[in-house]
């Protein structure tokens, strides 16, 4: 193996570890939030104005999730200077990692704002979903770097029903933070119905917030059952299953915590489940773009031959 493809596979297995890292710092982001902890540091980016403040548990929790943010973003700036020192990998790999920089620097924005906008719902949610995307593209460079096995890519028919999927998935994960951030949880009392037997009582409101939530969930499902249809025989059938499967526990999660009345365990694993969701459909949706563009110019030199 030539040595410039082995250091990329090697700094692909490092990225796709802070990717996992990232999956862990948003799971820590939502346990602060389910615990009430994001204002334990009134200020940013210090900590009641020290940079290691006393600590009780709330504080832990928010100063802890900073620090860890702090280690993943100069992680990352760290791989990417070891990826563009390389002459061969900079065209390829800037670009992507120019995207990530910009998302890094709106998303420490958006947490600073978290704080001294006194949790606004709008930079709750958008920090949410930030957060998400960094995610995201960290794993799509990961596994960019890494490369897909040659072999048959999946039908045409599958790369736009994972693209529907991934933006019904967006969508949803944006309900779940303006749920989450209005304190809508428990707008809705029961399941499968809402509140005293109706199952959509209202659009309007935070009952009306949770009603919508509720149908993007189905829909969320519905198109992750024909994601598994479609991928079945395919590269990425795997892909198909797990997305079904995580679907499945996160209806199941998201039931628990309406009939349980949202205990912090089950809130931290519905949160935890969705951004799963997120990393696996980033995963499923490169490895099918990879594989169509490296297929492409070896289509199109046996048509030439």
């Amino acid at each position: 193996m030539p040595a410039t493809l082995l250091l990329q596979k090697r700094l692909g297995v490092g990225v796709g570890v802070l990717a996992f890292v990232t999956w862990l710092l948003l799971i820590f982001g939502s346990t602060v939030r389910v615990h009430g902890a994001g204002l334990a540091c009134p200020d940013w980016p210090l900590c009641f104005g020290e940079l290691v403040p006393v600590l009780d548990f709330s504080i832990f929790l928010e100063w802890g999730h900073r620090v860890l943010a702090s280690v993943v973003s100069l992680t990352f700036l760290g791989l990417a200077g070891a990826i563009l020192a390389r002459k061969a990998l900079r065209p390829v790999y800037g670009p992507h990692l120019a995207l990530i920089v910009l998302v890094l620097a709106t998303q420490i924005g958006l947490g600073g704002l978290t704080v001294t906008r006194l949790l606004a719902f709008w930079s709750v949610t958008l920090h949410l979903l930030c957060g998400n995307l960094f995610m995201a593209l960290i794993l799509a460079l990961a596994v960019r770097l890494r490369g897909v096995d040659a072999g048959s890519p999946a039908p045409t028919s599958v790369l736009p029903v994972v693209a529907g999927f991934a933006v019904a998935l967006a969508v949803q994960l944006a309900l779940g933070g303006l749920v989450s951030s209005n304190y809508a949880g428990l707008a809705c009392t029961e399941w499968p119905s809402c509140n005293e037997g109706v199952w959509f009582p209202t659009f309007s409101g935070l009952v009306g917030l949770q009603v919508f939530h509720r149908l993007g969930g189905y829909l969320v499902f519905a198109v992750a059952a024909v994601c598994f249809k479609v991928t079945r025989g395919t590269s990425a059938q795997r892909g198909g299953e797990l997305l079904l499967g995580l679907c499945l526990l996160q209806v199941a999660l998201g039931v628990a915590n309406v009939l349980a009345q949202m205990p912090v365990e089950l809130a931290i694993g519905h949160a935890a489940t969705a951004h799963a969701l997120v990393a696996t459909t980033t995963v499923v949706l490169t490895r099918l773009l990879v594989a169509r563009t490296t297929a492409a110019p070896a289509m199109q030199t046996v048509s030439v031959g």
